[in-house]
């Protein structure tokens, strides 16, 4: 038989280490938790950190993919043997818990996160109690960013510590450097967690154990019985994977020994004493992501590992397809100059989702032969006809798909006044206002000061005025009526700046926004002269239900005029939590310190991933 590499690797570890835990025939039924794939594999398991270093070293010498393999509960084994090495970390060695004082233990890699919890308890330490039903290991979790319950196991930690698959060299994460994200870490994909600093919570031994017995409770009502690799999908921008999946009829789906739980329609459970194919569990795994795609136009990314290369090119492949963009960018408004950045911007992100762009530098609202050459037509314009509904309107009439608001929606929300009139009648919560057209207009007895006055049709904060004294009044009416024929004046409201931004349906989180001034102007929005503004995500001082009333009103303000794909609602929420909501943006810029990315990134949601959910939305209509 000819001997492989994989053979050659073997031979040479039995020489120069032969203390080293290993098994070249390994097989996926007995160390993962699905136990799919029909193939042996090779299995090596370094005792301490320093049989790690001495395996590294070893393996420079051969061209070799070393892939963790953890505790194996996500995992997907192969039906050919490939030519890759696993490794585990040995579960005793690197399952190791320490008090390092202050609260502080430092925890092994392989430490399953239910014996880590149980383990602090005991210690009378805690925190982590929500956390404690996530299968698998903490170098697993932290890798991914493993959440559950609302909480993240970033929050608790203090130091991550490391090896480089690639070169055997030591890797250091410190709280302070270069953050988590959604079910996403910093830390580089060759590098294996060895231990991590935990910064734990005091708490009573008892109440702690209480919850962990809990969430395990919790856990076991809600996980399908039997085999399986766990959740199959993550959640997609503005849905439930698990609900998508069973509203799109794919509970009972089957291939093989695998089959969708009629429980939980985003588990792909295995027959008890069958042996599973990859291939039986890709070809369900496929049906599902199709069904959702077919039903829902979502683009459901996969939670799980792969042990073949092919197959996680193949399961990670997006179901969107590859489009001819148009990015209209520019435009004649006083917003000509953001529009070209944020043009530039989502072109780019589109380009990194590996569409074919080009970008157009509109001067009118007319329709171009290149717009009827392309699939759909992106504009990033901020104001004047950009976003007053005109080109939308030419575009419907030239029967072109494109990203956005239609032109009615623009319309609506391009005039301030006529969003209030709809805000009043739908019984959204706003300030009190009049109109004028007149710089001559006397300050009116009841209203009391401070007043906000503005352009009813101008953005970015163009035109805005804070009135705090009498002769503040005429300069700012002449002012606004430089922008647009009338003035709109508000009633001042006292509270906290913020705004929620809307992606295809869904309310992205909260974004608190503290500025130096007294207004959120263009200053604070772009040029920063007066100091830089914070953008707080989650919000430091908004309480929880004032978020939820934030989201709540900001959909039912996306409804009332009729938006679509996105928008971003401004508002202000008082000393007692009340949202009162200011005005909708139906084209929200997309510069780096924009909002809606901004959002939609503390949402799991990446800026390509944004601009291509959208373009794709916008073509498939």
């Amino acid at each position: 038989m000819k001997k492989t590499l994989l053979d050659e690797i073997h031979a040479t570890l039995k020489e120069c280490m032969p203390f080293l835990k290993m098994e070249r025939y390994a097989s996926w039924n007995k160390n993962t938790s699905a136990g799919v794939g029909l193939a042996p594999f090779f299995l090596v398991e370094p005792a301490e950190e320093h049989e790690l270093k001495q395996l590294l070293s070893i393996l420079q010498d051969f061209s070799v993919r070393i892939v963790p393999l953890g505790a194996g509960t996500n995992f997907i084994g192969s039906d050919q043997e490939v030519s890759s090495l696993f490794l585990r970390l040995d579960r005793n060695a690197f399952s190791r818990v320490r008090e390092k004082g202050n609260s502080v233990l430092e925890c092994g890699g392989a430490i399953r996160l239910t014996a880590l919890a149980e383990i602090a308890a005991e210690k009378s330490l805690g925190g982590i109690s929500a956390l404690s039903g996530i299968p698998g290991t903490l170098g697993g979790a932290v890798k991914m960013n493993a959440g559950a319950n609302g909480y993240e196991i970033s929050e608790f930690i203090r130091e991550i510590h490391g090896i480089s698959l690639k070169d055997g060299t030591e890797y250091l994460w410190r709280r302070g450097d270069d953050g988590f994200g959604y079910r996403s870490s910093p830390l580089p994909e060759e590098v294996i967690v060895t231990s991590v600093l935990l910064q734990m919570l005091r708490v009573d031994t008892e109440l702690e154990k209480g919850w962990i017995s809990t969430e395990k409770t919790r856990r076991a009502a809600v996980t399908p019985k039997g085999r399986s690799a766990g959740s199959t999908f993550r959640n997609p921008p503005g849905g439930i994977a698990g609900r998508l999946l069973e509203k799109a009829g794919c509970k009972d789906l089957s291939c093989g020994a695998c089959r969708v739980s009629s429980q939980h329609a985003n588990w792909i459970t295995i027959q008890a004493d069958s042996s599973a194919s990859e291939q039986d569990f890709l070809s369900v795994l496929t049906q599902m992501r199709q069904a959702v795609w077919q039903k829902y136009k979502k683009n459901l990314l996969t939670e799980l590992c792969f042990a073949n290369e092919s197959s996680e090119r193949m399961a990670g492949e997006s179901m969107e397809k590859k489009l001819k963009i148009l990015v209209l960018k520019g435009g004649t408004s006083s917003e000509r100059e953001v529009s070209l950045i944020s043009g530039a911007a989502v072109a780019n992100a589109l380009r990194q989702a590996g569409h074919d762009v080009t970008e157009y530098d509109i001067q009118e609202p007319v329709v171009t032969e290149e717009m009827r050459q392309a699939d759909v037509i992106y504009p990033v314009l901020h104001g004047g006809f950009g976003e007053d509904g005109t080109l939308q309107k030419a575009m419907e009439n030239a029967g072109l798909k494109f990203v956005g608001c239609p032109s009615q929606a623009c319309i609506d929300a391009m005039d301030k006044v006529v969003s209030k009139q709809i805000m009043d009648r739908e019984g959204i919560r706003n300030a009190k206002y009049f109109v004028t057209d007149s710089a001559e207009t006397p300050l009116p007895e009841t209203f009391e000061l401070p007043l906000v006055v503005k352009p009813p049709c101008e953005g970015s904060t163009f035109g805005l005025t804070l009135v705090e004294k009498p002769d503040q009044w005429k300069p700012a009416l002449e002012l606004a009526l430089k922008y647009d024929k009338t003035a709109l004046v508000e009633q001042y409201i006292s509270g906290i700046e913020a705004t929620v931004g809307i992606i295809d349906g869904a309310a992205m989180p909260v974004i608190e926004i503290r500025y130096p001034g007294k207004l959120y102007d263009y200053d604070a929005k772009y040029t920063h002269a007066n100091g830089e503004t914070q953008y707080l995500c989650p919000p430091v001082n908004i309480p929880e239900p004032a978020q939820m009333e934030a989201q709540k009103l900001a959909l039912k303000f996306y409804r009332a005029v009729g938006a679509r794909d996105m928008l971003r609602v401004d508002m202000i929420i008082d000393d007692q939590g009340k949202t009162w909501i200011l005005e909708g943006n139906t084209l929200p810029g997309c510069t780096p310190s924009s909002l809606l990315p901004k959002a939609a990134k503390i949402a799991g949601i990446s800026f390509p991933e944004m601009c291509s959910t959208l373009a794709n939305a916008a073509y498939n209509r």
